[in-house]
Parts: structure tokens; C-alpha cells; sequence
């Protein structure tokens, strides 16, 4: 396995990379996830699916149960992230590639949950809605047209995410069909969704009940939820859940953005571009910090939340501050601390990468565990301060959340450049 370098040897992530450089770490992290998790839902010719481990290690019963549905979803969002990053360098073929790849895991979705899209979890069925959206464009960028097959499946879950939506504790959406935690996690990206189908309405009063309830003045961030804990349905007792973390805060960028983009702010209780520079800040506050690297250089990162679900937080913030960073109605001090964020994480990420050729026979006499002689793939660190090495020994299974979480941050990195 040849040694990445560490962490602490990090550049200044100001530093004049290329984009051809960054779109190759990016093209790195790509092949390194479908090589080592991709694979059929249930053995099915024509899917794909992200094993939630590798090396696989737990219990055939508890792999039949545990697949993570969402996980599944961000799979296709950073696919498309990849065709987009294709078209942009002019190879349609590799654009035309990652489509039929992201329709793969739309299959391999549908067959693993019994022939179906819905579940039980409405931020679940939030975040494929979105993939499938960014995968409907895909289509039209490659082929010309919109994809039925897609918008069908898209369309069976925006009912469901309308079903999500009430007036209960007044307004928001539920997490789960229990109906008894109305979240961030649920309401941001349903509010985001229903923002890019044009139902700006809805988006809105989602948006505004996030703020009135959600928002926490004082870290300037999102709180996670508000919990129905007894009373009745006309007076329901609640608890604040008060927790942050940094995924949350993502789509109310996205959905904020998309209304700007749309013209369609009229009806929203803050303004969109001071409230966008206000999460900026509480993000850079609350979810960022200084990381000194072994020349005296400071990296500001974004901070990570383990394995797990917690693999996927910060990649989700990521993808939505790079359409912060992009995007002209935005002050530039806070385009450029959004783009700084970014570059700086993703250039941590990537030092604390390990390398290793997976084809390289070990069994046999005299093998260097760190020659390479074929293509290379990388694992990366769940803990954007340490080294994979400090934190995953070779051998022991690393989680499909947290490699899909620095390929959505790498691919992110290299449009922002």
C-alpha cells in the first residue's frame, strides 16, 4: 500500500491547483467506491448497489437487513456529479456512462425494496427525489430528452413527501410515518424538492416554519427537530431537540438558492441572501476549525461525524456550499469563504487517503504490499484531522457513507475552483 502523506502535511488549500488536478482526485474517489462497494441488488443483472461495507464483514442476516436506503440515493447524486464533471471536460461518453450507471441504481433500489420506491423514512424518499431530479438532467444534457422511467419513480415519491407535510405543530414535515418527530433532516430537502418541481409555495411555507421553529439564533444554525412526546392532537406536549449537525443545514441553502434562482422569494419571512450569509457564518463558526498543518500553514475545515450516517453529514453540507460558491446574487465575501471551506476540507481529505493496488496477489512470496501495478484505488478517512491509517487498520471494513461523503466533497472541489 503506497503511504499517503499526512494530514498534517497538508497544503494551504489556496494553493493553484488545477481543475484538471482536482477533477482527477475526483475521477480517484469515483473508481474507488464502484470498485470496491458497487455491485448487483440481489445478484440482478442491470442494478447497482453500494454495499454499506468493504471489506464485507458482518453477519448474513444483518446484510439482508441493513442496506441503507439513503445511502443509495447519495450513490446517484455523486453519479451524477460525475456525468456532469464528464460534460464539462467534453466526453460524452463517459457523461453517457454514468447515466446508465445512476438508472442502475434506481433499479437496484426498486428491487431491493420489495418492487417499490417508498419506505418508511420521508427524508429518505427525500434524498432519492433529489438524486432523481439532478438524474432527470443528466438525461436531458446526454441525450436531449427527459427520463420516464425516472420521473415516474419521482413522481410516486413526491406523493409521499406531500403526505409528510402538515399542519401539526404548525407546519414542517415528519421524519417517518410514526408522525411523531418533525425535523430538519425531513423538512430541508422536502423543501428543497417540492423548490425545484416549481411548487414554490410549499417550499416556502417549509422554509419559514424551518426558521421560525428550527433556526437557533445564537449558533446560527439549524436545531435538529421538534418531538411529540405525549399530550393529544389538538395539544401536543414537544420536545426541542437541540443537536446540530452539519447536513442540516445543506438543502435550506439549496432551497433558499433555488427560490432566488426561480424569482420566487415573495411569501419568505427572512431575506434569502442576508439569511444565506448568516448559515454561512454559523456554519464557518459552529462546524468549521483551525487545523495547523506541519509547516505552520492553517487550514480552516469543515468538521466530520465518524462512520455510519454520520459518513454522509459533511459531504451533503459540501455539495450545497458549492452552489454557494457559484452562485452571482451572493456577496462575494461569502462565495469565497464557502469556496475556501471546500478546498480546505478537500485537500485534507485527500492527504489522509491510502492508496493500494486491489488485484496485487498477497498470498504470494515476495509481494510489497505497497507496489502498485495495476489502477490504484483509495480509501479515505472518516476523520478529516487524522490519517486513515491513525483510524481504520488495513483489513478492517470502512463504511460506504463516509467514501461516498470525500468523493461528493472532491467532485465539489473541483467545480468550485
Amino acid at each position: 500500500m503506497t503511504p499517503a502523506p499526512n494530514p498534517k502535511d497538508a497544503m494551504d488549500a489556496t494553493t493553484d491547483f488545477s481543475v484538471k488536478e482536482l477533477s482527477a482526485r475526483a475521477a480517484l474517489a469515483e473508481h474507488s467506491v464502484l470498485r470496491l462497494f458497487g455491485g448487483r441488488a440481489l445478484s440482478i443483472p442491470g442494478t447497482l448497489f453500494g454495499r454499506v461495507q468493504h471489506p464485507e464483514t458482518r453477519a448474513r442476516r444483518k446484510r439482508a437487513a441493513e442496506w441503507h436506503y439513503w445511502w443509495q440515493a447519495h450513490l446517484m447524486d455523486a453519479l451524477v456529479d460525475a456525468g456532469f464533471r464528464a460534460l464539462t471536460s467534453g466526453d460524452t461518453d463517459a457523461a453517457a456512462a454514468h447515466l446508465r450507471r445512476g438508472r442502475a441504481v434506481l433499479r437496484g433500489i426498486q428491487v431491493r425494496n420489495y418492487g417499490t420506491y417508498p419506505n418508511h423514512f420521508y427524508d429518505d424518499m427525500a434524498w432519492l427525489v433529489l438524486a432523481l431530479e439532478r438524474l432527470n438532467r443528466l438525461a436531458l444534457a446526454v441525450e436531449g430528452s427527459g427520463d420516464a422511467f425516472v420521473q415516474d419513480a419521482a413522481s410516486r415519491l413526491y406523493r409521499e413527501l406531500d403526505d409528510a407535510c402538515t399542519d401539526d405543530l404548525g407546519g414542517g414535515a415528519f421524519w417517518s410515518k410514526a408522525r411523531d418527530f418533525k425535523n430538519t433532516p425531513a423538512t430541508a430537502p422536502i423543501a428543497l424538492a417540492f423548490a425545484r418541481a416549481h411548487r414554490h409555495e410549499t417550499a416556502i411555507s417549509l422554509l419559514n416554519w424551518l426558521h421560525a421553529t428550527l433556526f437557533d439564533e445564537q449558533s446560527g444554525v439549524y436545531l435538529d427537530g421538534l418531538r411529540i412526546t405525549g399530550g393529544s392532537v389538538r395539544a401536543p406536549e414537544t420536545r426541542l431537540e437541540r443537536a446540530h449537525y452539519t447536513y442540516n443545514q445543506g438543502p435550506v441553502l439549496g432551497g433558499y438558492l433555488t427560490l432566488l434562482d426561480a424569482g420566487a422569494t415573495d411569501g419568505l419571512t427572512v431575506d434569502p441572501i442576508e439569511h444565506i450569509e448568516q448559515l454561512v457564518e454559523g456554519i464557518d463558526a459552529h462546524f468549521s476549525k483551525d487545523f495547523t498543518t506541519a509547516t505552520g500553514d492553517t487550514l480552516r475545515v469543515l468538521t466530520t461525524h465518524g462512520n455510519g450516517d454520520g459518513g454522509l453529514f459533511t459531504g451533503i453540507l459540501v455539495r450545497y456550499l458549492a452552489q454557494v460558491a457559484a452562485h452571482p446574487s451572493i456577496p462575494a465575501a461569502t462565495r469565497d469563504k464557502a469556496r475556501a471551506l471546500i478546498l480546505a476540507t478537500a485537500e485534507l481529505f485527500w492527504a489522509g487517503r491510502r492508496e493500494y493496488d486491489p488485484d496485487l496477489p498477497m498470498n504470494e512470496l515476495g509481494i510489497d504490499p505497497n507496489e502498485i501495478r495495476g489502477q490504484a484505488v483509495a480509501l479515505f478517512s472518516p476523520s478529516i484531522t487524522q490519517h486513515i491509517s491513525e483510524v481504520i487498520k488495513p483489513g478492517q471494513p470502512v463504511d460506504l457513507s463516509t467514501q461516498l461523503q470525500v468523493w461528493m466533497t472532491l467532485e465539489a472541489a473541483a467545480r468550485v475552483l
